[in-house]
């Protein structure tokens, strides 16, 4: 671009920053931010906010912030994104901070820090701060936070909870879409609720993806149904959903709680013949475990030592 001679605008650095998206990227990150210097759009709101997204994204919260300090007047995306790098670097003190300071809030603010509570383990805190904007009433929760909320019941393993948002879902008037359904199964098969989590599977209709069938088939085995669990699998694939990996997991682990060897072997030999995928440390433990369990030593020994390391 530079070679012939073609106009660089405050449109072309945050494209090109978009492709810095990991910590190997970072070194091509700084060159990139250097040269924003050389052509003077080192203050430009959108170059900036820019910055701060790229140096999340490689893991230098440090020169983020260093970004932010540096606006004069950051924008409401500019805050989110300097609250987002906080959050994805465990600085959830740090990231509160700046997100009480924010002079106005929208429904990625709130989000991000729900999501940064939940992914750290502080369920607890993200309930209260669910609370606190639903209680100011100012910003709408959407789908997505939603299923955070519904995440950090899931990880509290409380079933009130999971039902009282379930409840906040209806409140709001919001459809029950795949990524919510999916989220409401994990999260009561997760409290116990077995017969719940069928129901939102089964009002999908057919909207349900693989992530959904995957949820409600792990469900059952969790909870010991392998018989209904390789039922659904076998509906799953008659409706033309392709199975992955993580629907392959609960597919085995059910055959564990079962001790069905000659069906877990044919499952097992079915994801690399017939849907192409390559089975994990997962997959393999599973199978493992179901032939150390039925006494079948010898083949556990004989598929450990084939185990790809």
């Amino acid at each position: 671009m530079r070679f012939h001679g073609v106009h660089i605008d405050y449109y072309t650095f945050p494209f090109l920053l978009q492709s810095v998206h990991s910590p190997p990227h970072l070194q091509l990150g700084r060159s990139i931010h250097s040269q924003v210097l050389v052509f003077g759009f080192s203050s430009d709101p959108f170059v900036q906010t820019s910055l701060i997204s790229m140096y999340t994204a490689c893991g230098d919260v440090g020169s983020a912030r260093d970004v932010f300090d540096e606006m004069s007047q950051p924008d409401l995306p500019a805050w989110n994104s300097i609250v987002n790098a906080n959050v994805k670097a465990g600085l959830l003190s740090v990231a509160r901070e700046l997100f009480v300071k924010m002079p106005s809030r929208n429904v990625v603010s709130w989000s991000s820090m729900l999501d940064g509570y939940v992914r750290w383990g502080k369920c607890e805190e993200a309930l209260e701060l669910f609370n606190e904007m639903i209680k100011e009433n100012e910003v709408m929760p959407n789908e997505y936070t939603m299923a955070i909320l519904l995440a950090a019941c899931e990880q509290l393993g409380s079933l009130e909870h999971g039902k009282w948002a379930h409840a906040c879902v209806y409140k709001l008037g919001m459809e029950i879409n795949v990524v919510l359904g999916t989220s409401l199964i994990e999260m009561y098969a997760k409290c116990g609720s077995i017969v719940r989590a069928r129901l939102v599977f089964e009002n999908l209709g057919p909207k349900k993806d693989v992530m959904a069938w995957s949820a409600m088939i792990s469900g059952l085995a969790m909870h010991g149904h392998w018989e209904d669990c390789l039922c659904l699998f076998s509906n799953m694939v008659d409706s033309g959903v392709m199975p992955d990996d993580i629907t392959f997991l609960g597919v085995l682990s059910a055959c564990v709680h079962g001790g069905l060897v000659n069906q877990g072997k044919e499952m097992f030999e079915r994801m690399s013949k017939e849907f192409g995928i390559s089975p994990s440390v997962q997959h393999y433990g599973c199978m493992i475990d179901l032939y150390g369990k039925a006494g079948l030593i010898d083949e556990a020994w004989n598929l450990l030592n084939t185990m790809p390391m």
